[in-house]
């Protein structure tokens, strides 16, 4: 890995400084446009759903920053044991934001804007693996970074398939390194260690430094922490690779081999050990049941990954012939992700999340050895510019559109807090303890209060996340009868001493739900008024 890393140029650091401040832009334009009074939440517009995967990070934060160690959701009222080491990324997050100045949301953006620098360096590493030449390098790292898909097509040539499932450079932000980036923080480290994972072991067969099987090693317990469902591609992929050392091509004894016992036993132990405790209580069962991410139609993955997949099937026959066994590595990544796509898993597309690092190098051969040699030496880079153009189009859209869309934080309040909402945050902040639990909305479509209650104060909440939320069907019938006009007062004091609610957020989502006013009883007292917020307390 060293002598890699001494093969960074000032060019590249600037490269990688570069994508870091763009990706950061719309979030700059966010903080800047907000107007007197209210407060930027930190998250993206688009897509919707990352606000409230962002808002799901900020409550981890949350616990981190109160000294907490052990993960408990704060989406849903029932009592469950906390988890060390689950989700600890986000919690070791709020720790240290904790002894800073800066808020969580910053917090959150400092370490994605120097994570996706970091992720840019280590993609230029991974592609130093494969290549000498520096095209070639530059080559794999655009195409591990700026290039993204193009079943975007779909919206043109097939409008009904888009509009039953969005192409998914809009939406499937895992399937693509800088766009994930660009979103989670975690989403990079995860990708980081892949990339020190893969190269330590390959330095560790090739020149056989200890020094890489303990940066193996430590690697490996990282990524089973950040990203645990890795572990059906990782310990496959490397298992698979030192099967190939030993037996074909010599480069590892079989009792060098057993070494890596130490490794995989450990990282299979972390997530063996988080597969447990997430099924140990039916509330955790219950999350682990929701936490439910289907594959999408292959033809959204033929067009999404098609400027990788273009310069791979020309450059196939070509890499056949003429390359030596280290590009087993990312073929073999690549095939596995492939079949991990469409087992019958609950989690099947997680496993893209990093599989554009070895598609980057594998269509950077392609391009550079199968394509550029059919052009004139002086065509050769405006055919380049003009497929990074076309396979970067998505990427542009997503980061223009995010920062436009924050000029108008009266169009887009789902990222904002409104004064009314803000100042009610603030009084929770101040006036709750953290054990207190808020009556809150929230809905299959994610409207509702639940979500933002706890992204900004860290309380508790009734409901808030799909996914977060045990038993979340049942609790939203729940919240619609209690402001059902014809439920019964009983039945209510009944339901709050149940959930243990100790305040009720009303506001306009919560009007929507029935006609029933909290100001008509005696068991609910006015503790906060606003226009379009009250916080009642309950007696």
């Amino acid at each position: 890995m060293s002598a890699v890393m001494k093969r960074f140029s000032i060019s590249i650091w600037v490269f990688a400084l570069v994508l870091a401040v763009i990706t950061s832009l719309p979030y700059l334009v966010g903080q800047l446009s907000t107007p007197a009074g209210w407060e930027y939440s930190g998250v993206a517009v688009l897509p919707t759903g990352t606000q409230f995967d962002v808002d799901s990070h900020l409550a981890k934060m949350w616990q981190g920053s109160r000294g907490e160690w052990n993960y408990h959701l704060l989406f849903t009222h029932e009592d469950h044991p906390g988890l060390p080491v689950v989700q600890s990324f986000y919690i070791l997050l709020g720790a240290i934001a904790r002894i800073t100045p800066f808020s969580l949301p910053l917090v959150f953006h400092i370490a994605r804007f120097v994570l996706t620098f970091g992720l840019v360096l280590a993609i230029w590493a991974f592609a130093s693996h494969f290549f000498e030449k520096l095209s070639e390098r530059w080559l794999a790292t655009l195409f591990g970074t700026i290039a993204v898909g193009c079943s975007w097509f779909l919206l043109f040539i097939s409008p009904s398939m888009a509009a039953e499932v969005g192409p998914i450079e809009f939406w499937l932000i895992d399937a693509f390194n800088l766009l994930g980036a660009l979103y989670m923080p975690h989403f990079a480290a995860a990708i980081i260690l892949q990339i020190v994972i893969v190269l330590s072991y390959e330095h560790w067969v090739r020149e056989k430094h200890q020094r890489s099987f303990v940066s193996l090693t430590i690697a490996l317990a990282l990524e089973a922490i950040i990203q645990p469902y890795a572990v059906l591609l990782l310990l496959p992929l490397l298992a698979l690779l030192t099967l190939y050392y030993v037996f074909s091509a010599k480069r590892l004894t079989f009792k060098r081999a057993l070494l890596l016992v130490i490794p995989f036993g450990i990282h299979a132990g972390l997530v063996l050990y988080q597969y447990f405790v997430l099924n140990a209580s039916p509330v955790w069962a219950s999350f682990t049941a929701q936490n439910i991410t289907m594959s999408p139609p292959v033809i959204y993955y033929l067009l999404g990954y098609l400027p990788f997949l273009i310069p791979i099937a020309l450059g196939a026959k070509r890499l056949r012939a003429e390359a030596n066994d280290r590009w087993w590595m990312p073929i073999v990544w690549v095939v596995l992700v492939v079949v991990l796509l469409y087992v019958p898993f609950p989690t099947q597309r997680r496993y893209l999340l990093g599989v554009q690092t070895p598609l980057g190098v594998l269509a950077a051969y392609g391009w550079s050895r199968a394509i550029l040699t059919r052009f004139n030496a002086k065509r050769r880079p405006l055919a380049t510019l003009l497929y990074f153009v076309i396979a970067s189009i998505a990427l542009v859209a997503i980061i223009a559109v995010n920062a436009i869309a924050f000029t108008r934080p009266e169009k887009n309040l789902a990222a904002f807090y409104q004064p009314d909402e803000a100042n009610g945050f603030a009084w929770l902040r101040e006036h709750a303890t953290e054990s207190d639990l808020v009556l809150t909305t929230f809905d299959q479509n994610g409207k509702g209060s639940g979500n933002r209650i706890v992204a900004a104060t860290g309380l508790r909440v009734f409901i808030g996340h799909w996914i977060e939320t045990a038993n979340f069907q049942i609790k939203m019938s729940q919240i619609k009868q209690f402001y059902a006009p014809t439920t019964t007062d009983d039945w209510r004091r009944d339901f709050l001493k149940e959930t243990h609610a100790a305040y009720i957020w009303y506001d306009e989502s919560a009007r929507q739900l029935g006609n029933w006013n909290p100001a008509d009883v005696n068991y609910l007292k006015p503790v906060f008024t606003s226009n379009s917020v009250i916080i009642y307390q309950v007696n």
